[in-house]
């Protein structure tokens, strides 16, 4: 007999778009090439998600995006020690090891004080805690007042159809 395999929502935060634990300024100003670590840990002890996806929308400075722009996310796994977040990075100007990157998002062209996004899509999540980190590689800092909107889901594979 054969199988059909179909996704199935997350035992954790499921298919509902849920904030990715980032604070409300957080993105305010982010200057070129630095990184925001999210202040809440994801839990995935017990729920065991396979997969995830990571969808944000930050507000640009007054430098337009070019066609080289991007946002790369970055998954800090908690580490044995109990504390320490991937390889202990925090928000700032030094960014993760590319170890920790899973993926750059590219952003439209051309935009200057609106909202660019990025998407990742099929994050592979590791069981247990971890944040999520957002870099900042377009041409300009972010606007200083950035309304953002940072979210994830997450779900499974059902191999029975």
């Amino acid at each position: 007999m054969a199988s059909i395999e179909k996704f199935v929502a997350g035992a954790g935060v499921g298919l509902t778009w849920t904030d990715g634990g980032f604070t409300a300024n957080a993105f305010n100003s982010l200057a070129i090439a630095n990184v925001v670590v999210a202040t809440t840990s994801v839990t995935n002890g017990t729920a065991l998600d396979v997969m995830a996806d990571f969808s944000c929308s930050l507000v640009n400075g007054a430098t337009t995006t070019l066609a080289t722009s991007y946002l790369e996310l970055y998954l800090l796994p908690l580490m044995q020690d109990g504390s320490t977040y991937g390889d202990g990075t925090t928000s700032g100007s030094t960014l993760p090891l590319q170890t920790y990157s899973v993926g750059r998002s590219l952003v439209k062209t051309g935009v200057t004080n609106a909202a660019v996004v990025g998407l990742w899509r099929g994050v592979l999540l590791p069981p247990g805690d971890f944040r999520w980190a957002v870099s900042n590689q377009m041409a300009g800092p972010l606007n200083a007042a950035a309304v953002q909107a940072v979210k994830y889901r997450t779900y499974n594979f059902n191999l029975n159809g």
